[in-house]
C-alpha cells in the first residue's frame, strides 16, 4: 500500500531525529565522563529524554491509519526547532557548532510543505538563533576568544549568525521553488499517464467497435432480405410490425454508416463547420428519432446560437450518450441547454431522475462501470474522453428540486471557427 507523502516524510523525519538524539546523548556522555566540562547534565538529559519520548510517539503516529496533514508535519518540525534550541541554550547557545542543525527542519519544510509553512519555520529558526546569541548558559570550551557571557558577540559569531540568516532565506525560497516545480512535474506526469491509459482504453473500444460494425453487416443484410420476403407475403395484421422492423433495421445501418464515417473523418482530421443554433437543432432532431417517446426541451440564447463552431462527430455522439443516460432515468423531463462564456462552450444535459450518490459520481469517467446496473459503462467514459481530447471537462452536479445536470464544457479557442 502506498504511503501518504506526509506520512513518509514524517517517518524520514523520525529517523533523522533519532540519529540526532543518539548523537546528542553520546556527546553529553563524552563531555561528562571524558572531558569534564561543566554543564547542567541533569537538565540536558531530561530534555533529550523528553525529545526521545516525542520521537517514539511520532514513529507510532506514522503507522496510524489516518493520514498526516501538512499542519501536523509543520508542528513536528516546530517541535524539533524549539526542543533542539532548548538543548543549545544549556550547552553554549550560538557558540555551539551543532546550531547549524536548525537548517535541517527548514530544508524539510521547504521541500515538502506549502510556502506559508516554510517561511514561518524559517522565521522561527532565525528567531531561535538570534535569541541564542544573547541568552545561553556558557560553555567555555566552545566559546571563541573575547566572547564572554554577558558581553556582545564578537565578529566571528555575528558572521555565523549572518551566514545562517542568508542560508535560511535561500533555502526557504529556492529549495521551495525547486520542490514546487518537481511536484508540478509529478502532477503533469500523473495526468499524462492517466490520459495515456485512457487513450489505450479508447483504442480498445474503437477496435472492438470497428470489428462489431464489420460483423453486423452480414446479419443485417440477411435480415433485410428476409423482411423483404415477408413484406411480399404480409397480412394486414403484420404490415405495421414489418414496417417498424424495416425502420429499425434501416436505423441500425445508419448507425453503422455513421460510425464508419466518423472514424474516417477523425483519421483525416475532418470537422464540420456549423452555427451553434443549427447544431443544437440537428442534435435534438437526431436524438428524437432515436427516442421518439421522450420529450426534449432545448434552450439557447441568440448570442450563443450565432457562434460559428468547428466540431467532429465525437462531440455529437458524446451529447447523444448523455441524453440517452438522462432518458433512461427521466424520460419525461429532459433538457439540453447550450450556452457560452468568454472562453467556454457549455452543453448542459438536465433530468429529474434520482441523481447520483458520491460513490457513483466518483466513477463516472471509468470504462465498463455503469451507474444504471443494466448499462455497459461506456457512454460516460466516451463522453469524458471526448472532453479531454478537446481540453475540456465533463462535470456532474445535483439539481435543485431533484435530478442531475451533466455539463460538457469545451474551450472556445479549440472549437470556434475563425471569423
Amino acid at each position: 500500500m502506498s504511503l501518504n507523502p506526509n506520512t513518509a516524510n514524517l517517518r524520514g523525519l523520525c529517523i533523522i531525529r533519532s540519529l540526532v538524539i543518539a548523537g546528542q546523548f553520546g556527546a553529553v556522555f563524552y563531555a561528562e565522563t571524558q572531558l569534564g566540562w561543566l554543564l547542567p547534565y541533569v537538565m540536558l538529559k531530561l530534555l533529550l529524554a523528553a525529545i526521545s519520548v516525542f520521537a517514539v510517539f511520532s514513529w507510532w503516529r506514522s503507522f496510524r491509519s489516518w493520514p498526516v496533514t501538512d499542519i501536523e508535519l509543520f508542528v513536528h518540525l516546530c517541535v524539533d526547532i524549539v526542543g533542539f534550541s532548548a538543548v543549545l541554550y544549556f550547552s553554549g547557545g550560538a557558540n555551539n557548532p551543532f546550531i547549524s542543525y536548525l537548517l535541517v527542519p527548514l530544508c524539510i519544510s521547504a521541500a515538502t510543505l506549502a510556502w506559508a509553512y516554510a517561511w514561518t519555520l524559517s522565521a522561527l529558526a532565525c528567531a531561535a538563533y538570534s535569541l541564542l546569541l544573547f541568552f545561553f548558559i556558557p560553555l567555555e570550551a566552545v566559546a571563541p576568544l573575547h566572547h564572554q557571557h554577558g558581553m556582545s558577540p564578537n565578529t566571528h559569531i555575528l558572521g555565523m549568525w549572518a551566514s545562517f540568516l542568508v542560508s535560511a532565506l535561500l533555502i526557504s525560497y529556492f529549495v521551495f521553488k525547486m520542490a514546487q516545480r518537481l511536484r508540478q512535474r509529478e502532477n503533469e506526469l500523473a495526468r499524462s499517464r492517466e490520459h495515456r491509459l485512457q487513450d489505450e482504453q479508447m483504442l480498445a473500444v474503437a477496435t472492438l467497435a470497428a470489428g462489431t460494425a464489420h460483423e453486423f453487416g452480414t446479419p443485417l443484410s440477411t435480415m433485410k432480405v428476409i423482411l423483404e420476403d415477408l413484406a411480399e407475403q404480409k397480412t394486414a395484421e403484420d404490415a405495421e410490425d414489418i414496417r417498424l422492423l424495416e425502420q429499425q433495421l434501416d436505423h441500425c445501418k445508419d448507425i453503422l454508416n455513421k460510425l464508419v464515417s466518423t472514424a474516417r473523418d477523425l483519421s483525416e482530421g475532418e470537422v464540420i463547420s456549423i452555427n451553434a443554433g443549427d447544431y443544437l437543432a440537428e442534435l435534438a432532431e437526431r436524438w428524437q428519432v432515436l427516442r421518439p417517446a421522450c420529450e426534449l426541451q432545448t434552450e439557447i440564447s441568440a448570442n450563443t446560437a450565432a457562434l460559428a463552431l468547428r466540431l467532429d462527430g465525437t462531440v455529437s455522439q458524446a451529447i447523444l450518450n448523455l441524453l440517452n443516460n438522462a432518458a433512461d432515468v427521466s424520460p419525461d423531463h429532459i433538457g439540453l441547454a447550450l450556452s457560452h462564456s468568454s472562453s467556454e462552450l457549455i452543453f448542459a444535459i438536465k433530468d429529474r431522475g434520482p441523481g447520483l450518490s458520491p460513490e457513483q459520481a466518483s466513477i463516472l469517467t471509468k470504462a465498463f462501470i455503469s451507474t444504471k446496473g443494466k448499462g455497459r459503462g461506456l457512454g460516460l467514459f466516451l463522453s469524458h474522453a471526448t472532453a479531454n481530447r478537446y481540453g475540456g471537462t465533463l462535470s456532474w452536479q445535483q439539481r435543485e428540486g431533484g435530478g442531475s445536470q451533466v455539463e460538457l464544457i469545451l474551450p472556445l479557442d479549440k472549437i470556434q471557427r475563425p471569423a
